[in-house]
This record gives C-alpha cells, sequence and structure tokens, in this order.
C-alpha cells in the first residue's frame, strides 16, 4: 500500500510497473476499484489530483509458472512471482584445502536429486502445492516426481547436460519438495519431464572413463591422460596432470581399456617431476601390461622404459590385439610421481 502525506492537494501522474510475471493485477485508491488494462510489462498509470491521506494498493497475483524450454531438451523450470525454484536437495559439507581461519569447503548431495517432474499434461501449473511454512524457507511448493536412475553424476562427480524430455521412468511417484532457488546451495532448477509412449526417450547413462587409476590425487585427474597436450617441460604447471600424490614410494598403476580390441605396439609417457616445487619425480621404474579376456599380463618383446625429463619416454613392445594397456610404476622413496601426457601407438 502506498499513503500520501501532503500539506496540500498536488496533481501528478503515478506509474505503476506490472511485471512480467504476473497477470490479474488490479488497483485501488482509497479502497476503490481503478478500472484499468493491467497487462504484464505495461504500467498502470493514475493521474488525478492526490490529497493528504490517499491511499493505492496494487494487488499482483503470484502463479505457479511451469516454462518449457525447447533449447535446453524441453526440461522446464518453475516459478512463482518473482522467485524461481530449485529441487530440496540434502547437503553435506566437507573441507578440502585453506587454512583453519579461511577453510576450502566442498559440498555434496545426502538426498537424491535425479528426478523428473510428473506433470498434468494440459495444465502443468495445476501439479504443485504451494505451502507456506514458519520453519525454513517460508514459501516452498510439492509435486509429484520419479527418479531416473541413469541420470548419474559424470566422472568429474558434477551433473552432466541434461537429455531429451519426456523421459522414460519406472520408479515410483514420489512427492517432492523445491525451494527458492537463492537458498539452495547445490541446484537442480531445470528439470526434466517424466512421460511414456513412443515419444518418452531412455535416459543414457554417462559412459565410464576408459582411464583409471590405482590413486589419483583430488585436484588433479586421470583424464589428463587423454588429452592430446604436447607439455613444454616435465615441470609444466600450465596443463591439466595426472599424480598418485600423495604416494610415496609405491608401487602404482593407470589402465587405459578400449570398447572393441584394438591393435598396440608401443606407449610414450611424458612423466611429470616438480623438482624445486614439489616432491614429485620420475619413477624409479616401470613396466607395461596387456588385457587380453580379464587377465592382465606384461607385453612381449618390450624395451625402453626410460624415465627422461622433458620428452616422451617410448616404450616398444611385440604388437599385439589388446583390450587394454596398463603401467605399472614403482615410485622412489619417499617421492611421489605423476604423468603429463601418454599416447598409445598401434
Amino acid at each position: 500500500m502506498l499513503k500520501f502525506s501532503s500539506a496540500q492537494p498536488v496533481k501528478f501522474p503515478l506509474y505503476l510497473r506490472i511485471p512480467r510475471w504476473c497477470t490479474g493485477a488490479s488497483v485501488t485508491v482509497n479502497g476503490e476499484p481503478v478500472p484499468c488494462a493491467a497487462k504484464p510489462l505495461t504500467y498502470v498509470v493514475l493521474e488525478r489530483e492526490w490529497q493528504d491521506g490517499d491511499t493505492v494498493n496494487l494487488r499482483l497475483p503470484m502463479e505457479v509458472r511451469v516454462q518449457k524450454w525447447e533449447k535446453n531438451q524441453n526440461a522446464v523450470s518453475v516459478s512463482r512471482g518473482v522467485l524461481t525454484f530449485s529441487l530440496e536437495i540434502g547437503e553435506r559439507w566437507q573441507r578440502c584445502g585453506g587454512t583453519d581461519a579461511w577453510p576450502e569447503l566442498e559440498v555434496f548431495p545426502t538426498t537424491p536429486w535425479n528426478y523428473g517432474l510428473v506433470l498434468n499434461e494440459t495444465n502443468p501449473a495445476a501439479s504443485f502445492e504451494v505451502v507456506n511454512q514458519s520453519v525454513g524457507a517460508p514459501l516452498i511448493l510439492r509435486v509429484p516426481a520419479k527418479r531416473i536412475p541413469a541420470w548419474k553424476l559424470d566422472s568429474l562427480g558434477l551433473v552432466g547436460k541434461l537429455q531429451a524430455s519426456p523421459v522414460k521412468s519406472d520408479q515410483p511417484t514420489e512427492t517432492v519438495t523445491l525451494v527458492p532457488m537463492g537458498g539452495a546451495r547445490l541446484r537442480i532448477t531445470a528439470f526434466p519431464v517424466i512421460g511414456q509412449g513412443p515419444e518418452a526417450h531412455t535416459w543414457a547413462a554417462p559412459k565410464p572413463l576408459p582411464v583409471s587409476a590405482s590413486h589419483c590425487f583430488e585436484n588433479d585427474t586421470v583424464e589428463a591422460l587423454m588429452k592430446p597436450q604436447q607439455p613444454k617441460s616435465s615441470n609444466d604447471q600450465s596443463i591439466p596432470r595426472f599424480t598418485w600424490w600423495d604416494h610415496r614410494g609405491t608401487a602404482e598403476w593407470v589402465e587405459y581399456n578400449f570398447e572393441k580390441p584394438q591393435k598396440v605396439s608401443a606407449v610414450e609417457v611424458y612423466w611429470f617431476d616438480d623438482t624445486g616445487v614439489g616432491s614429485c619425480r620420475v619413477p624409479q621404474s616401470w613396466k607395461v601390461l596387456c588385457r587380453q579376456g580379464v587377465n592382465w599380463k606384461p607385453v612381449e618383446g618390450a624395451s625402453g622404459f626410460e624415465t627422461k625429463l622433458d620428452t616422451y619416454n617410448r616404450a616398444a613392445f611385440t604388437p599385439t590385439e589388446a583390450l587394454g594397456l596398463r603401467l605399472e610404476v614403482q615410485l622412489q622413496p619417499d617421492f611421489s610421481g605423476g604423468i603429463l601426457s601418454l599416447k598409445i601407438i598401434e
């Protein structure tokens, strides 16, 4: 409500903006309705002589709105008034670095997040229950939903791109809670929509990385072994890297698995060594194994296995058909190690 205070009558136009999200806005002056076409993104203009004590009430009804995003795989977002809503997800905070005074924290989900919404096809907004509460978020929405089991975190622990809606799900219908997006730290705000029939899609689970290792430091990544990058030196800090840090003096491994048998005859390894900066060094020794079936065995006719700095170290062997290659590494005593780049040669 607006209330005027003036020592004498004054005439001027009062502009009231109707926001995009509002339909059905109405205005009263001194309790009397004002005829007006209060459409979204327009102004209601009240031009009159205003008296001391005059009051203006602008009513902006807030309805649930469901917006379909065709360019984002027909996912939907949910809003009410000025608020956009996210799925309520339980949070677990874990320290990952920093100091006691200025800690760095990561947040992980403790409740399921991979839901698609079950919406009324003719009136999607009617699927939502608006709930006012005195504890927590003052306003929440409740809506039917089904989990999408194949929608999983990717190899980096992130939620990947959405896939096309509608989505098939054989899971039971649950009621999930949506909270204002600004109050959520873990946010699913663009939702798949559950459907059935010939137009519904099967969600494809993320493919596992072909590269794995006995251990990888949390700030590094095995994906560095898949990147076609050319290191400037063994201490190149400008590109992604893989390390076994903080394992020291241990036997470690890294392996690359193929989708189908592949002919291989050599590998080239660019070792990471941060002498003068950290505690990673080239390994004490290394060897190559190949996988045929489920078993790993040493490659035949192998030679090379050098540990030179600032260059690729080539190990050649008798050409063989394999389902994967494994490098087994013995780290130097008291030191860790890593790899900047790995090439597999046919």
